[in-house]
């Protein structure tokens, strides 16, 4: 029986030696990626049985690539976090993304060996060959007109198999959307599958568009093919995925996708190919942002206070009318996400009984705080990494602002492959859309 195959995603060639050598001395299968494209490289072309993850690394942190993996439903492997300097907020962002355990530098290679052998034996314990719930989806929770609206539209829909187009902000729901409109089509969810646009590449982007598309048609059976972060394709990508459209062409498969940007301003722009838009936006779903509709805010904030115990085991915590009304007037730039957040960290870090208005407001101060303070610091005050970040994103929003947030003219201006900086985009947490606002 052949040892565990665990591969190493860490940007310092050191600590990738070390640990290397450390695992293969103990007989496990060993693979390394010093940054996220190669460590992506390494995933097209094999599934390890775990992986150990930095979280710092010069391309595309931890926690992103992470989300990724998990967002598009490739996550078919545990992982272990390292970082040389963790807190307790990193710990909950990576462990809701789907990490098993986190581990600090410097690393203990005795604990580091117990928790890998701890998560394998955990992780295949928890593995069920007959799974029925694969995906955690649920209907649009409240009861706005835009609530009422998004569930009537996923009804009517899957009545039929359109290709379907989810516009919206970053945190509303839209890949739970499609989702739960593939459920509603099929309930097999073996029928569908995710491909995030961000990981694709364009030496292999064919190959693997049509792999997926094959699979799915070799079912015999209504299937699904979702691609998430749709507005991020590359004019090559664009032509890629036309000609697999082209291919498939049957109405067994229907493509749902999902975006930030508004793809038809963009076909009006000269940034995406209206032949493809064409084939895709069959139906355009605008999902809204949680400030359209405030009055659904306590509703969700009762869905996930009783939803999160079971799911996650984190404690149970009522909360107060007078702080549910508060959240309602709340702004909620991270929408439905945000507000997920907020639940999890206020029943996991907060105090015992019911969740107070002075608990909820003390939350909202020291995160105001916590961004003046940034605002006031200056780049010279920050480490390297977080003064590079912070440089980034304000060079990129100000030219953003210049071209009116079309991106394709950003690539221009900064001299990066489109891809990558819409990768970088989204890792400063940028929507082009409402980049010129900011």
């Amino acid at each position: 029986m052949s040892k565990p195959h665990i591969l190493i995603i860490d940007d310092e060639p050191d600590i990738r030696s070390l640990i290397s050598d450390i695992l293969s001395d103990e007989g496990y299968q060993v693979s390394t990626a010093e940054n996220g494209a190669t460590a992506q490289q390494q995933l097209n072309e094999f599934t390890p049985d775990l992986v150990l993850l930095d979280i710092w690394m010069p391309d595309i942190d931890g926690i992103s690539l992470l989300k990724g993996w998990h967002d598009a439903g490739s996550l078919h492997f545990p992982v272990v976090m390292m970082s040389g300097h963790g807190t307790i907020e990193t710990a909950i962002e990576a462990t809701k993304m789907g990490a098993k355990d986190f581990v600090e530098k410097p690393i203990s290679l005795a604990k580091l060996l117990q928790t890998i052998e701890q998560t394998l034996e955990n992780f295949k314990t928890t593995l069920s060959p007959k799974s029925d719930n694969l995906w955690q989806f649920y209907e649009p929770v409240g009861s706005s007109e835009h609530s009422k609206q998004l569930r009537s539209h996923i009804d009517k829909l899957a009545q039929n198999n359109n290709n379907t187009v989810f516009v919206g902000d970053s945190g509303t729901g839209k890949l739970t959307l499609a989702m739960l409109l593939h459920s509603k089509r099929n309930s097999n969810q073996q029928a569908a599958s995710v491909v995030d646009a961000l990981q694709l590449k364009a030496e292999d982007a064919e190959k693997q568009l049509m792999q997926r598309g094959e699979q799915l048609l070799n079912q015999n059976q209504m299937a699904s093919l979702i691609i998430s972060n749709l507005d991020c394709l590359t004019e090559d990508l664009q032509l890629v995925l036309l000609a697999c459209v082209k291919q498939w062409a049957s109405p067994q498969l229907a493509i749902l996708t999902t975006t930030q940007q508004d793809i038809k301003s963009m076909v009006n722009n000269g940034e995406f190919s209206r032949e493809l838009y064409d084939h895709l936006a069959e139906i355009t779903i605008q999902v809204p942002a949680l400030s359209e509709r405030s009055e659904d805010v306590p509703e969700l904030l009762n869905f996930y206070i009783n939803h999160l115990p079971d799911q996650e085991q984190t404690p149970y915590r009522k909360m107060a009318f007078a702080a549910q009304n508060h959240l309602r007037n709340y702004a909620w730039p991270g929408n439905i996400r945000e507000l997920k957040n907020m639940v999890r960290q206020l029943q996991l870090l907060g105090g015992e009984g019911d969740i107070e208005l002075d608990e909820v407001l003390a939350l909202l101060e020291a995160e105001l705080a916590e961004q003046k303070q940034q605002k006031d610091i200056t780049w010279y005050e920050l480490d390297l990494r977080d003064a590079r970040e912070a440089f980034e994103r304000d060079y990129l929003l100000h030219h953003l602002e210049q071209v009116d947030g079309k991106v394709g003219d950003l690539a221009k201006i900064v001299g990066m492959e489109r891809t990558h900086l819409y990768r970088k985009l989204r890792a400063l947490n940028i929507n082009p859309k409402t980049a010129s606002q900011s």
